[in-house]
């Protein structure tokens, strides 16, 4: 305290004593005023003195300078007396003065000496005031500070507790980056400072519980997720598939496509966020920005991946298997699926490369597997097509929901491609039995509807032709109740081949596009329907039905069978699934084509087995000597016969068209042909007579004529080879003309050269006999030159 007083007082040196003293002199000298006003003068001198403690300095100086005067005084005096005597008494004065003020600077040090010691007690006394309350304030500084830390430190605590994480965070940074450093040095600061890091882990840890929580909450929701996702799907279904029907331009479009995405845009619905389901991510969010904010944010992918992967694969163990199949145990499979899913689609679009692209497609791919080998193994052994029916439109829904978020549909694809084959197998093994029941069933006899009610629903489901008088307006002309052309196999069939088509298309729309030509399956389904189950069906039945009105009753259904197969082709380019151009052929048009000819040709057979017993009764003298006269009538069983082709043509085959009595009359008259020319060429008889080969002869044109009278000369065309070679033999002006190639091209084109030369044998045989030696020898010449031609 001592050296710092020192250190503020003023130190004053000889040449300042001397010039204050020579100051006071100079003020006591000029001054006429009073001693007390010198006095006055003098007291900031000796205060300073008194300050500077060198009063003996100054008394020393003072004693020198009244020495000095004193010489001078003297000085003064030598030279002037009275001056110095004058100077003598002004000297007295000062000095009386000098004493007097001496004793007063004694009394003025004494009080300063009292006043200065009051002043250095309260000096003192401030200065500790003032250190003490520098140490309050620094105090005050450092208990702030602590608080300030304190405060931090329990609004860090309220910040994790109220759930701001990444606020919690920020202030454990600012805690440890500016608010301890400054008081570190106490303890308290150093224990905060090592519980920063177990802070930042608790933050992290409560950070994980809730997105662990949320996580959980999603798969819970998940369910509902899906369920609104795939309801949305099929309204848009819906609404897509109305348009189409109204808007032929849009046939092509499909789900997910350009035009149809832009016209569901009207329509749009957050299947994450609605009056059902609302899901928010914010905790995820928050989770992955306070692991950035650690600088872990690998680990959170690791751990999310782990969680969300474990998530997959419970949630295919609890549906491992769909048996017995059910379809609302696959809908609730396929809801949870669909959720799962379309969670992992937000997260990957919102989280900035948080999410694996890699593990989500892992994830989906391994689904889509389970996924495909839960339907196979639950639809294995399955009979029943609206399971397929219900599976495909669930699956397809379940495709083009997901395939609107970008994911990779093609192994679905391929499963609902196996759903479509089995299900076309399926309607096929099914309709097969019951189109070949209902073959079977068929009683061969005509349908008769009593009213016109009745007339309608037979006609609605038929295909019928259009003109003509198998058409509707000319079949319900004659009133009711009507017997239609057809039996009940062809309504019936045709109900059965509207129904299956219909569930094809049902099966197939929507998704069969994009993977293969349907119209070309369908074709071949229909084909090996009509064909195997109908066609070839009633082709075996023919070889069990003799009864000829039965038969004909066959060809007329057969000819509304292809009737059906015509407008089948054209339904089927109507209904077509690619829309695009050009003509469908079904093969079995062909088939019933050819049933159609078997069933001709067994009403052929079966006729011609009745002429052959005509044919039994004829009796024709082969060697006989006389020939028919000009107006001789022919064969008795020649007129039976032609009576009974009548009978049967105008009655029993009287619903047969015409060209197929057309047919059946010229296999039967084809039939009758052949058995005169087999007369003329088999072994017996082995010799004929000219007279008999014009008995044959006339008769043969008999027939010819008869049939011409039918209007048909399609008919009479069945005789041109019997009566060619007939006429040749008989009344050919001269035989040897036959081997004019112009001649015979023109006269003679249907006759068989080795029928022929067996005919000349035979005549030959008969010439060679003694019945025969009546002939000419021009004629026996020309019939032997003939046969040596012919047998070259």
């Amino acid at each position: 305290m001592a050296s710092s007083q020192s250190k503020r007082r003023p130190k004053f040196s000889q040449q300042e004593i001397q010039s204050q003293l020579q100051q006071l002199h100079l003020f006591s000298s000029l001054s006429s005023s009073s001693a007390n006003e010198n006095i006055e003068q003098l007291g900031p001198i000796l205060l300073n003195i008194h300050r500077s403690r060198q009063q003996d300095a100054y008394l020393n100086e003072l004693k020198r300078f009244v020495l000095q005067k004193e010489e001078e005084i003297e000085a003064v005096c030598t030279r002037n007396y009275q001056d110095f005597v004058g100077s003598v008494s002004a000297l007295l004065r000062v000095r009386q003065g000098t004493v007097s003020l001496k004793h007063r600077v004694v009394e003025l040090n004494e009080d300063v000496q009292k006043s200065g010691s009051t002043v250095a007690d309260r000096k003192k006394a401030l200065l500790d005031a003032r250190r003490v309350g520098q140490n309050i304030d620094e105090a005050i500084d450092t208990l702030q500070a602590c608080l300030r830390v304190l405060d931090m430190a329990s609004r860090v605590t309220g910040l994790i507790e109220g759930g701001k994480f990444f606020s919690a965070l920020r202030q454990l940074e600012d805690l440890q980056s500016t608010h301890l450093k400054p008081v570190l040095h106490y303890p308290f600061a150093s224990l905060m400072l090592s519980s920063i890091p177990s802070s930042r882990n608790s933050i992290r840890e409560s950070v994980t519980r809730s997105l662990k929580a949320w996580m959980y909450e999603a798969r819970e929701a998940s369910q509902a997720v899906g369920r609104g996702a795939l309801e949305a799907m099929e309204a848009r279904g819906r609404r897509w598939a109305a348009r189409k029907r109204r808007e032929g331009s849009v046939g092509l479009s499909k789900i997910n496509g350009p035009i149809e995405l832009g016209v569901s845009e009207r329509h749009e619905y957050n299947v994450l966020d609605n009056d059902q389901v609302k899901i928010d991510f914010k905790p995820l969010y928050l989770c992955i920005h306070i692991y950035d904010t650690l600088d872990a944010r690998e680990e959170l992918q690791q751990s999310y991946q782990e969680d969300r992967r474990a998530q997959a694969f419970l949630l295919l163990s609890q549906t491992a298997t769909l048996t017995p199949f059910s379809l609302t145990a696959l809908s609730a499979l396929l809801e949870e699926i669909v959720g799962f899913f379309l969670i992992e689609s937000h997260v990957l679009k919102t989280t900035n490369s948080f999410r694996s692209e890699q593990d989500v497609e892992d994830l989906w791919d391994g689904m889509c597997e389970r996924v495909v080998r839960i339907v196979d193994e639950g639809l294995a052994g399955c009979e029943d097509p609206e399971a397929f029916l219900g599976t495909k439109f669930k699956v397809l829904t379940f495709v083009q929901t997901l395939e609107g978020y970008s994911y990779s549909v093609n192994q679905l694809n391929n499963l609902l491609l196996t759903l479509f084959e089995r299900y076309s197998e399926l309607l096929q093994r099914k309709f097969s039995g019951d189109f070949e029941q209902i073959v079977l069933d068929d009683d061969h006899q005509q349908m008769v509807v009593n009213d016109p009610e009745e007339f309608e629903k037979v006609v609605s489901v038929s295909w019928l032709p259009a003109v003509g008088e198998w058409s509707a307006l000319e079949l319900q002309a004659p009133g009711f109740p009507l017997a239609l052309p057809f039996s009940q196999t062809y309504p019936l069939c045709c109900i059965d081949i509207r129904s299956f088509t219909e569930q094809y298309y049902q099966f197939s729309e929507g998704f069969a596009e994009h993977h293969r030509d349907i119209d070309d399956v369908l074709r071949k389904a229909l084909d090996n329907l009509l064909i195997k189950q109908v066609s070839e069906n009633i082709q075996r039945r023919l070889q069990m039905i003799n009864n000829l009105s039965q038969l004909s009753q066959i060809v007329v259904n057969v000819m509304f069978f292809q009737t059906a197969c015509s407008d089948l082709e054209t339904l089927l380019v109507t209904l077509r699934a690619t829309q695009r151009g050009g003509t469908i052929h079904l093969d079995s048009l062909a088939s019933f084509q050819q049933t159609l000819k078997l069933t001709q040709n067994r009403i052929v057979s079966n006729v011609s087995q009745k002429v052959d017993s005509f044919f039994e009764e004829a009796q024709y003298h082969w060697e006989a000597r006389d020939g028919p006269r000009p107006n001789a009538e022919p064969s008795p069983y020649l007129e039976e016969l032609t009576d009974f082709l009548s009978t049967v043509m105008m009655s029993v085959l009287i619903q047969l068209p015409q060209f197929s009595k057309d047919y059946v009359y010229r296999g039967a008259l084809a039939h009758c042909a052949t058995v005169l020319m087999s007369y003329l060429i088999d072994k017996q008889p082995q010799r004929i007579s000219d007279q008999a080969l014009a008995w044959l002869q006339h008769d043969v044109r008999w027939l010819v004529e008869h049939v011409s009278h039918l209007g048909d000369d399609r008919l009479t065309e069945v005789f041109a080879e019997l009566e060619q070679t007939l006429t040749l033999l008989i009344s050919a002006p001269n035989m040897l003309d036959f081997f004019i190639p112009e001649h015979r091209s023109n006269h003679y084109p249907k006759v068989n050269q080795r029928k022929l030369q067996i005919i000349l044998v035979k005549l030959v045989a008969f010439y060679n006999t003694s019945a025969g030696s009546n002939v000419s020898g021009r004629r026996r010449q020309t019939v032997e030159e003939v046969l040596r031609v012919v047998s070259r």
